[in-house]
């Protein structure tokens, strides 16, 4: 990971750290979490289907997949480039902002669904 740069690098290694912070999230609730949780609401916060608990770990799973997926992407990307070592680290640099991004987005995905399953009710409009 380091080969293309300090900074392409750290921001790889940052990307995963990002998006490990999700499956931690629901680690860190599954032990106040019922057997039952609510999954699906409609916009006036109604309850439509209810799911177990251990579906809640199903996306942030998916999302650190994703984010590992194009930080590898990456670095297959990268090391097509061989003797262009400027190419190289843009692209793999590229990936790793890509994978910061992703992991931002299913942190946030990550706490809607939380929130929705401990306070029992989704986020109505």
């Amino acid at each position: 990971m380091f080969s293309y740069g300090k900074s392409a690098g750290m921001k790889a290694l940052l990307a995963l750290m990002i998006a490990f912070v999700p499956v931690l999230m629901v680690l860190m609730a599954f032990p106040e979490l019922g057997d039952q949780v609510p999954m699906k609401v409609n916009a006036a916060g109604e309850v439509l289907r209810y799911g177990s608990k251990g579906e809640l770990l199903f996306l942030p799973v998916m999302g650190f997949m994703i984010s590992a997926a194009t930080v590898a992407m990456g670095l297959k990307q990268a090391r097509k480039y061989g003797d262009d070592l400027t190419m190289a680290a843009i692209t793999f640099t590229r990936a790793g902002r890509n994978a910061i991004v992703q992991g931002v987005v299913f942190v946030a995905a990550t706490g809607i669904l939380l929130y929705g399953a401990l306070s029992g009710h989704g986020i109505g409009f």
